[in-house]
């Protein structure tokens, strides 16, 4: 095979491999613009799962038939993110991770209402679509209960304290009377493209869906994780407790990190850093003229009602001038700044106590609606000021908001690379941010200097809390009791951290592992070039090519490095 047919085959399979990802996810086609299939669900079946598996096998025999060799560089890297990709989707189904549907964090419980962010509402065809998805979901809803069954009978079941958070959120959607129900909001003020006589029908017709459907389906779900599902969870929150569970952690390390790391390489890593923060933390608290525990500064400061907020607009509010300013600094220090825009939202009160202080939802392709800096308004009065900056950095810019939007519009890039990559990258430069954004001149303040070693130090705690709860079998109260020591911190949002790392096995990892590996190029970067480093340029280099995995970036920026001197 000549070079010019390996590449055109290696491109047709990256654009088949897209487009099927497209069809299996319709909700998430229709989130980054791709109308196609804004009629459908996707089907979490085990037949349809198991049709899915199949189709990944086929395509990676087909990608992996083509000679590296014949392929260009860019192919190449290419060919390897695919594989990549493709053995992952396949692993994860052999791990049987889709007997474990729901939990706090994700969910067609909770993943289905927010369709009413990115499901369009301007047309008759639109309105349709829409009822059809309404109508489709009781059928979500039995598959997801039919892949816990299955879970039940081969021991792959969820952490029990989950489905109490998940319980309390199906309640929520239990209780709503029709019209309160946020499924039925878009129709609620529908604009000027129907007449008042169609508005009335399409309100009936929605209505009838949710009456009829969804909310029975809700009721369902709720019936049977109280009365059967809950009592047969496990009760440890590791995943050793799972059958399989030790080589499944170690898949999900490399999964999460996109590097060769062993988990007891990933918890010494965390340990480290964890006593290289809270030293600079000290030195902080000497600064603000504390003498004493970290423990009583946390608490000390905690009793300073002016460091913490009490409403909810106050926050929303306060992020919005966080952000203005740093948005003014951006040129600065990138030379490619991303054209969607960005804007504050509150997290609906359905979902805000199992939620997390914020986290962000990318905009569209088509650029149909911004980005979404997701704030949590729950019990304001235990939120600090202090903690602000850092998570509007790192949330927002120079954070996610800044790299997955870039990302989304790079050209020349297969699609699946433009909304897809490695969460390393993407959590790795968002805590990055964090502290570029000390060497822009902000954190004015030792308070919000101390707010952003505080989630530093959060970062490294997750190294060892993962590990210590999936690889060293940690219970839940010696990892609740090791965050408290080594934060200061007692509240909610510590337990809720915890729990996060019992159901997302390994995500909590990517962070700190990123950030080490872009500060160690950043590092060598420096120390090569010398007086032609640029730090418009490292960033643009390090962005350019999408959420790289750990292993190929180090490659590809060696390369930038090599090419910069030589000029």
């Amino acid at each position: 095979m000549d070079a010019d047919d390996s590449n055109v085959k290696l491109e047709k399979y990256c654009q088949e491999y897209w487009e099927y990802s497209l069809e299996q996810d319709p909700t998430f086609a229709t989130y980054i613009g791709d109308h196609r299939y804004d009629d459908r669900l996707q089907d979490i079946s085990e037949e349809g799962l198991s049709k899915q598996r199949a189709r990944y096998q086929n395509l990676l025999s087909k990608v992996e038939g083509i000679d590296d060799h014949s392929l260009s560089r860019k192919n190449r890297l290419n060919r390897a993110i695919l594989k990549e990709t493709l053995s992952n989707h396949i692993r994860l189904h052999d791990y049987k991770m889709h007997y474990l549907p729901i939990d706090h964090l994700e969910g067609p419980h909770i993943d289905f209402p927010q369709i009413i962010d990115y499901h369009p509402f301007k047309t008759d065809r639109d309105i349709e679509n829409y009822l059809k998805r309404l109508r489709a979901f009781p059928s979500l809803i039995d598959q997801a209960i039919g892949n816990m069954e299955r879970g039940i009978r081969s021991g792959m079941t969820a952490f029990q304290r989950s489905i109490d958070y998940v319980l309390d959120q199906v309640s929520v959607f239990v209780k709503f009377q029709t019209e309160e129900n946020p499924l039925y909001s878009p129709v609620s003020d529908l604009g000027e493209e129907f007449s008042e006589a169609a508005k009335a029908e399409i309100k009936k017709a929605v209505a009838g869906a949710i009456s009829s459907g969804v909310a029975p389906a809700y009721e369902k779900l709720f019936r049977y994780l109280r009365d059967e599902y809950r009592q047969r969870c496990r009760t440890e929150p590791g995943i050793w407790s799972l059958p399989g569970g030790d080589e499944m952690y170690g898949f999900f390390v490399r999964y999460r990190t996109t590097a060769d790391l062993s988990p007891e390489e990933v918890h010494e890593t965390g340990r480290k850093e964890v006593e290289r923060i809270r030293s600079e933390i000290r030195k902080v608290m000497k600064k603000a003229g504390f003498d004493g525990e970290e423990k009583e500064f946390a608490r000390a400061l905690r009793d300073r009602r002016e460091l913490y907020h009490s409403q909810g607009e106050e926050i929303i509010e306060g992020f919005r001038e966080i952000l203005s300013k740093m948005d003014e600094r951006l040129p600065e220090f990138f030379g490619r700044l991303p054209r969607a825009e960005y804007v504050v939202k509150e997290i609906e009160q359905y979902r805000q106590e199992a939620s997390p202080a914020a986290y962000y939802y990318p905009p569209p392709g088509n650029f149909s609606r911004p980005g979404y800096f997701y704030v949590n308004t729950y019990k304001p009065g235990e939120r600090p000021r202090f903690t602000m900056e850092a998570l509007a950095y790192h949330e927002a810019v120079p954070g996610h908001h800044l790299q997955v939007a870039l990302m989304q519009e790079l050209r020349g890039l297969p699609d699946f690379r433009r909304y897809q990559g490695s969460t390393a990258l993407i959590e790795g430069w968002a805590l990055y941010a964090e502290k570029l954004s000390k060497e822009m001149g902000f954190y004015r303040d030792v308070y919000s200097e101390y707010g952003r070693l505080t989630f530093e130090v959060w970062r490294a705690v997750r190294l060892v809390v993962d590990t210590g709860m999936h690889y060293y079998r940690w219970d839940r109260d010696k990892s609740i009791a090791y965050c408290r020591q080594q934060t200061g911190l007692e509240d909610h949002d510590t337990e809720v951290e915890v729990d996060r790392y019992a159901v997302i096995p390994g995500q909590a990892l990517a962070y700190k592992i990123g950030e080490l590996k872009i500060l160690e190029l950043r590092g060598k970067a420096q120390a090569a070039l010398g007086d032609k480093f640029d730090i418009r340029d490292f960033h643009d280099r390090l962005l350019e090519h999408g959420a790289l995995p750990i292993s190929a970036l180090e490659t590809v920026m060696q390369d930038w490095m090599t090419e910069t001197k030589a000029k």
